[in-house]
């Protein structure tokens, strides 16, 4: 390999010594030879050490302070030797040329110790640099393993809640289809009631945990809208209904008469009251007193309070309430449950719409409140309201011919026998080859589709359906799915699928969508 001289390969011993040393060998000698060619131009008297500077500044630089020394020395005994005129005993010079060989041999001295410390500070510096770099790549490779990680996380909560909300769907089918059919046998029908419940308390844990990672992963969207937050609460409490019924704890609602305009996402600002009520509910047991009301300000916010007389919360956890994970205690232990994310995403979603959420707590065994401060808006929207529905909205329900396609025998059979409970004429098909055979022999008003079928999606069953000419305009599809992401929903709505519906799905509400379309219907024939 050839010699670098970069200054920094020679010092830092990539060079031997002895090469090192003939190196500042080779520039005294010529330092020497260019003084004995410049005699004439300068006089040797007048300029003994002219050349040697650079030679040992060099020496020093690129060998090292051992060679530029040597290079000093010779070049301080070369000055004495053959430009300061006879050659003299150091006692028998003049004091002017003693004086200045001394003072000459000290600045190179000093410019050999002056260039060593320079080069020991630039090796830290390269040092130094070298480590930043190798950090820096560090971690750009941690950030990019951690991206990669984040992305997993991602994608296996997805997966997970998809493969929860499948078994879910048979799950609280067949305990609907069970209570309907208990008729007069209470514990039958409290069986029912109790897998219900649960069923619908894993559901919303599985949608907790879907909605955090959404929010940390920023793929947490709202669709605001112009609404009256009285509507907004009534959506809540329609939620919470089971919990407040089969509670003994005393309830009290208190709505102002007059219109609260808001623009929001309803659906989330419902599933934040849901949720300090789940909360109020869980912690009051079944004793205390539970008060959720609405309440304006000169402020121009909106207020949310729910109070209970319930557990409490003690001083030390109030600052981290709000905190991802949270629980006061170790869930399973003095009521505590779930996975600490309810009022975590309850306060970033409130946060997301401009608002504030605030608890406040005296201490255990002294009850809760905790309160949602939302902008009230500065435009009076019209609502549904003010516009009545003609009187054909009364219509009773038809009972159209329903195709139910899923993979999970279970979910289509349960599924099949509750709708056949409503007078519905239900056929199933667990391929989308199927169901493109059974809509080729027959045409039905509804098309239920799952979206994860083993040949082919939903997506394509609809797609291919409508361009084969096996639907028409009135029939109703409707996504059954476990995937809730805004991709999957703008799928379907690429698809022309009429409405995407997580599993599992309630029937109270299919039977409502299909309410819903059956009005519109008659609307549009009116």
């Amino acid at each position: 390999m050839q010699p670098q001289f970069s200054g920094g390969t020679w010092r830092d011993g990539a060079a031997p010594l002895a090469l090192r040393y003939l190196f500042a060998l080779f520039l005294f000698v010529v330092a020497l030879a260019a003084r004995f060619m410049l005699v004439d131009i300068l006089p040797a008297r007048g300029f003994p050490f002219l050349s040697f500077f650079p030679a040992v500044l060099l020496a020093a630089y690129l060998a090292g302070l051992g060679p530029g020394l040597l290079t000093a020395f010779l070049s301080t005994w070369a000055a004495w030797a053959f430009f300061m005129g006879p050659r003299l005993a150091p006692a028998a010079m003049a004091h002017s040329d003693l004086i200045a060989l001394v003072f000459f041999a000290s600045i190179l001295v000093v410019d050999c110790l002056a260039i060593e410390r320079m080069n020991l500070a630039m090796r830290k510096l390269r040092t130094t640099g070298t480590r930043l770099r190798e950090s820096e790549d560090a971690l750009v490779a941690r950030q990019a393993e951690l991206s990669e990680a984040n992305r997993q996380k991602d994608v296996f909560i997805a997966m997970l809640a998809h493969e929860l909300r499948n078994p879910l769907a048979p799950i609280l089918s067949a305990a609907q289809l069970i209570a309907m059919r208990a008729g007069n046998d209470e514990p039958l029908a409290r069986a029912a009631a109790i897998i219900t419940r649960q069923g619908l308390q894993l559901t919303r844990l599985v949608d907790d945990l879907l909605d955090a990672s959404r929010i940390h992963s920023a793929k947490l969207t709202l669709q605001v809208a112009p609404a009256d937050l009285r509507d907004v609460i009534a959506s809540a409490l329609e939620t919470s209904a089971p919990m407040i019924e089969q509670s003994a704890a005393n309830f009290q609602l208190t709505l102002p008469p007059q219109p609260i305009p808001v623009d929001v996402d309803s659906t989330r600002i419902a599933q934040c009251v849901s949720n300090l009520l789940h909360n109020a509910f869980k912690f009051s047991a079944n004793q205390g007193d539970i008060h959720l009301y609405i309440s304006t300000g000169a402020d121009g916010m909106a207020r949310i309070r729910v109070t209970d007389t319930g557990r409490g919360i003690s001083p030390d956890m109030l600052p981290r309430l709000f905190d991802m994970f949270t629980q006061e205690g170790r869930s399973g232990n003095d009521g505590n449950s779930g996975l600490g994310i309810g009022l975590a995403l309850t306060r970033d979603l409130v946060l997301r719409h401009g608002g504030t959420l605030t608890a406040h707590s005296d201490g255990h065994g002294r009850g809760a409140s905790f309160e949602i401060a939302l902008p009230i808006s500065t435009e009076v929207h019209a609502t549904a309201i003010a516009a009545p529905l003609p009187a054909t909205a009364a219509a009773p329900r038809q009972a159209p011919s329903v195709l139910v396609v899923d993979d999970n025998v279970d979910a289509a059979e349960l599924l099949q026998a509750l709708l056949a409970l409503h007078g519905f004429d239900v056929h199933i098909a667990h391929t989308g080859a199927a169901a493109l055979a059974a809509l080729a022999q027959d045409r039905y008003r509804v098309l239920l589709l799952d979206i994860g079928l083993p040949d082919m999606s939903g997506y394509e069953v609809a797609i291919t359906a409508r361009a084969q000419g096996l639907l028409d305009d009135t029939t109703f599809i409707v996504a059954l799915t476990g995937w809730s992401d805004a991709e999957s929903r703008q799928r379907s709505v690429d698809a022309r699928i009429d409405h995407h519906l997580n599993k599992p799905v309630q029937m109270e509400a299919l039977l409502s969508l299909f309410d819903a379309r059956t009005l519109s219907n008659n609307l549009t024939n009116v």
